[in-house]
């Protein structure tokens, strides 16, 4: 076998199957080709005869997991986390409209992405479904920036036609317009890494001509998006049932606009009833769970035993910057704290963050797991760099790794970010055998 080009990264292995299974190679191997594709992943033992020549980075114990799969944030809001004191509709005017306004400088909007970028990949995010602004020029900078940085992302300009302060009202034709624009030109660039997702902000702030034309051009370009957010708060679900008195329900409106389906993922959905949960499961459309957003703007808790039970897909979103932070490991901690009832096991939790998060994005079969054939999309994590976590955490019980990782996490555990197995983020104070 020619192994040119190959990269084998030794450590632990563990890589979720379902919500309640993992794969777990204590002394594992993942094997990456030259073009960032997983070609074998088990125990060292079984593969080491077969990696001669190849580049072999040894990470001791150290652990090899999935990349983490965010589908829920801000890309302008990066700024503004920490801001307090509001519920959702007035947080917005008070403090995300004006940051957002100062997109029209697209030299800030290019260094506040450059920013961002480097904070998802320091965080062990591979994966992010991101709003930007209603500013074309600041969305392409940004589409821009992920490209040179390595970043995956669905991403797209956002759309305001009402109910939204002038500096960030656009006219439907021109929301539509730039938004098809760039969509045709970033939708699939790089080879797929970089996806467009049309994004109407949410009910409130859209017409029904703007969710009309939505529906047309997610129709007319297959493949692509609908990112948006859905019954966050009560007092958005009430403005939204004022503005659109034939729907049912809030998730009846964008379903009356042909804005529903595989690759439509809805942020929040908190305050869903019986039929809501339903549609959500049979269109295959996906839920991002933001529970540490819910629990900062006290907008409500997920239902998240009911949704788990009826089968829809649902995986985790930080929400920055109502989500105060970008790591996922402190997401995966707050869905199991915002629940008052059910106890969700760490497994679980990791699921919904990689291969569960992936699924959502319907992107499974390219990325959330460490599996043969996928792309090389993984982090090299240690715990035991974080205070507050016992010093010999990784010579414990798999099970109990997990537990530190879900309860104790954030972005101190990651020492290095993958995309196709290029390097995207390495820690400078970790020495590695073989380095990114």
């Amino acid at each position: 076998m020619d192994n040119q080009g190959t990269t084998v990264y030794r450590g632990h292995v563990i890589t979720p199957l379902s919500a309640s299974e993992y794969l777990d190679y204590i002394d594992g191997a993942l094997v990456v080709d030259a073009v960032g594709c997983i070609v074998a992943v088990g125990e060292w033992s079984e593969l080491s005869a077969g990696v001669a020549g190849a580049t072999i980075v040894d990470l001791g114990q150290r652990l090899i997991l999935p990349g983490l799969v965010d589908l829920h944030l801000h890309l302008p809001q990066v700024s503004q986390t920490g801001r307090s004191g509001e519920h959702l509709l007035a947080w917005l005017n008070k403090y995300i409209f004006p940051a957002e306004a100062r997109f029209s400088d697209t030299r800030h909007a290019r260094k506040i992405a450059s920013w961002f970028f480097d904070e998802l990949a320091r965080n062990g995010t591979t994966l992010a479904v991101v709003f930007t602004t209603v500013h074309k020029a600041a969305a392409d900078a940004a589409f821009e920036v992920a490209l040179a940085k390595g970043s995956r992302v669905i991403m797209g300009k956002v759309m305001m036609d009402a109910n939204s302060p002038p500096a960030l009202t656009e006219t439907t034709q021109v929301s539509l317009e730039e938004s098809e624009e760039l969509a045709q030109k970033w939708h699939g660039a790089d080879n797929g890494r970089l996806l467009y997702a049309f994004t109407p902000r949410f009910g409130v702030t859209s017409t029904p001509e703007l969710l009309a034309g939505v529906g047309r051009l997610f129709a007319k370009y297959p493949g692509t998006y609908v990112h948006t957010h859905l019954s966050e708060a009560k007092e958005e679900i009430q403005f939204v049932s004022k503005q659109f008195p034939r729907a049912r329900s809030y998730l009846d409106v964008y379903r009356s606009f042909g804005i529903i389906g595989e690759r439509t993922v809805f942020a929040h959905a908190i305050h869903l009833d019986d039929d809501d949960i339903k549609c959500v499961k049979e269109t295959r459309s996906s839920l991002a769970h933001c529970p540490s957003s819910n629990f900062f703007l006290k907008s409500g808790a997920f239902l998240y035993q009911k949704i788990r039970a009826a089968g829809c897909l649902f995986g985790l979103g930080s929400d920055v910057a109502a989500g105060p932070s970008m790591s996922l490991f402190n997401v995966m901690k707050d869905a199991n704290y915002m629940q008052p009832d059910i106890w969700i096991e760490p497994p679980e939790l990791l699921f919904r963050a990689t291969l569960g998060g992936a699924q959502a994005a319907h992107l499974d079969h390219l990325t959330g797991s460490l599996t043969v054939g996928k792309e090389a999309d993984f982090i090299v994590v240690d715990p035991s760099r974080k205070s507050g976590i016992v010093d010999d955490i990784l010579a414990q019980p798999t099970d109990e790794i997990l537990s530190s990782l879900v309860f104790l996490g954030d972005d101190r555990l990651i020492e290095s970010t993958y995309v196709r197995g290029k390097c995207i983020f390495h820690c400078k104070n970790v020495d590695m055998l073989a380095t990114c």
